[in-house]
């Protein structure tokens, strides 16, 4: 692949949702993607430059992206910095440690030392610089050129209390955004969301592109959703009050399901037991997607493979004593 390298700076709030994100993405925009190396922190992998902006207007769980410019150990920085060919112009150094590694006092001696040596012979602006050169203290030193910083407020925006209509157990938009992400939901393709609830996946869903479907058993929900979506000026294709079994007589094949079905004590199940809503709920998705289509789905318990559904990964994330998330996505064969 003839596509150069960018260094994805991932947001450390989950050990494995980040990198799956962006894995997800790139192969959603570019169709393909080599990794050349990651580690605690980042992900360096090739991104097709025409593509770039839209695989980063779609990520979550990252903080900047940048062409990458090498690694090296904390000993060899200044030899390293010395022997980068930067564009030319103003420039800012930044050195950030990762979730603690290093010291702060290394953090600030390696600023002054590697800016002392990239900026010979040029200005330093630490305003609106024409260079932002990054370094990543993890388990060695990254370097890369901030290219694109991830507006991470647009979630917070959307968080449930800024909604007009409210549910306290809905995820947060990072996380039903990186939920929609493993999908590999093109734009301008169909997911559905079979339990939309609130809509706060559908949200996610119809500002990247794709093409929002939804349902739920409660009409209060489904009209709470259409007027979270209208708030947000998202737009949806076909939103229906229905019980899961009967999505597909409803909505046809559709290219991706993004979902989190009522698990906890303040969900409603109309007394159904969870277990068994589940298990309806996976046969109803392996119906509804289209062959070798994904479907991301949260449950309280890792869900294996299904009649027509191949699990493909599992991301877990403990919420409070009595709750643990389980992020499992699934193929259908």
């Amino acid at each position: 692949m003839n596509a150069p390298y960018y260094l994805f700076e991932l947001s450390g709030e989950h050990p494995t949702l980040p990198k799956a994100e962006v894995l997800s993405c790139l192969q959603a925009e570019c169709g393909a993607s080599e990794v050349l190396v990651d580690g605690p922190g980042y992900s360096v992998c090739t991104v097709l430059k025409a593509r770039l902006k839209d695989v980063a207007a779609r990520l979550a769980l990252c903080h900047r992206v940048g062409p990458y410019l090498g690694q090296c150990e904390l000993d060899q920085a200044a030899s390293f910095a010395e022997g980068l060919h930067l564009p030319s112009g103003s420039i800012s150094v930044r050195v950030k440690r990762y979730q603690g590694k290093g010291s702060p006092e290394i953090a600030r001696t390696m600023t002054k030392k590697l800016g002392a040596v990239l900026s010979n012979g040029r200005k330093v602006d630490l305003i609106a610089p024409d260079v932002k050169v990054r370094v990543l203290v993890s388990d060695r030193l990254q370097f890369f050129v901030e290219e694109l910083q991830i507006d991470r407020d647009q979630f917070e925006a959307r968080h449930v209390r800024s909604r007009p209509f409210f549910s306290p157990v809905s995820l947060h938009p990072r996380y039903a955004r990186a939920l929609v992400n493993l999908t590999q939901v093109k734009r301008g393709q169909s997911l559905l969301d079979p339990f939309c609830g609130t809509g706060g996946i559908l949200l996610e869903a119809s500002l990247i592109g794709a093409k929002a479907l939804g349902s739920d058993i409660s009409p209060q929900m489904i009209d709470g959703c259409k007027m979270n979506m209208s708030h947000f000026d998202a737009d949806w294709k076909r939103l229906e009050v229905t019980d899961v079994s009967h999505i597909e007589e409803i909505f046809g094949k559709v290219d991706a399901v993004a979902s989190d079905p009522p698990y906890g004590r303040s969900a409603t199940t109309k007394k159904e037991p969870v277990t068994d809503l589940h298990t309806r709920a996976i046969e109803s998705i392996a119906r509804v997607l289209r062959p070798n289509s994904l479907a991301g789905v949260v449950f309280p318990n890792v869900c294996k493979s299904s009649l027509g559904l191949e699990a493909m990964a599992h991301h877990m994330q403990r919420v409070h004593r009595s709750l643990t998330r389980h992020y499992c996505v699934f193929k259908r064969c």
